[in-house]
């Protein structure tokens, strides 16, 4: 007599039929073995510097004027700064590239030291010239002199592309990092394996007050003149000279052999 097949004994009997049947579970293959042994870390730098002659410069004009009282002088000051403005109007500059960069007004002592006795009051007024067309810039500086501002504060060069030349310098940068770390890796006989670690170390400086010193703004390009190509007048002409955009960066990589 047939009697009935318990649970357990139907899953036991299933699973020899399809044993039986051929059917193969796959199962993951283990990870392929690989030679490559990581011995160590090297850490390379690389920079890379980009030369472009500026398509742009802001000037600085000063205007300084003194009276007996802060209205006189104000008054004074603010008569030529709508002559120079004006002059700046008649050389084609647009009003969005005219504006103040900066106004003061202070007492004068006969004693500095002890603060006493005013004897008048100085007012200045900076007013930024942007120029678009960098040949404009000695036309401008004579008109803008003439017309009653009696220094300039400070020139300034630069390239409308900034964003692209500090990318593409950076992407040099990185390039010549690892064929250093290639190089070097090379001589030992072994290779770069995967990067671990990138630093950019670089800045930004690139202005020229009147006074020949050089102001400096962090950033991570260097935009300057070079000494070679620095501001100069030679027989009433400025020599414009180049920026140069310059990256640098550090990276850590692995070395294998």
């Amino acid at each position: 007599m047939q009697g009935k097949l318990s649970s357990g004994t139907f899953l036991t009997v299933a699973a020899v039929v399809l044993l039986a049947g051929g059917l193969v579970i796959a199962r993951p293959a283990p990870a392929a073995q690989t030679d490559v042994a990581r011995v160590g870390s090297i850490s390379v730098s690389g920079s890379s510097a980009i030369r472009v002659q500026p398509d742009r410069v802001v000037i600085a004009l000063g205007i300084e004027t003194f009276g007996e009282t802060p209205s006189a002088a104000r008054d004074l000051n603010a008569g030529r700064a709508k002559q120079v403005l004006a002059a700046m109007r008649a050389q084609g500059i647009a009003d969005k590239d005219l504006a103040t960069a900066g106004f003061f007004l202070q007492p004068e002592y006969d004693d500095w030291s002890n603060h006493r006795n005013i004897v008048g009051y100085w007012a200045r007024n900076t007013i930024a010239v942007t120029l678009r067309d960098v040949a404009q810039l000695e036309r401008v500086l004579v008109a803008g002199l003439e017309a009653g501002a009696n220094a300039v504060d400070g020139v300034e060069f630069s390239v409308t592309n900034l964003r692209e030349l500090r990318d593409q310098a950076r992407a040099q940068a990185v390039q010549a990092a690892m064929e250093k770390a290639a190089a070097m890796a090379g001589v030992a006989h072994l290779s770069v394996g995967d990067i671990t670690n990138i630093n950019e170390n670089s800045w930004y400086s690139g202005y020229y007050g009147s006074s020949g010193r050089q102001w400096t703004n962090t950033q991570n390009v260097v935009q300057d003149l070079t000494d070679a190509g620095a501001l100069t007048i030679e027989d009433g002409s400025i020599a414009l000279g180049q920026i140069v955009v310059r990256a640098e960066v550090s990276l850590t990589a692995e070395m294998v052999k």
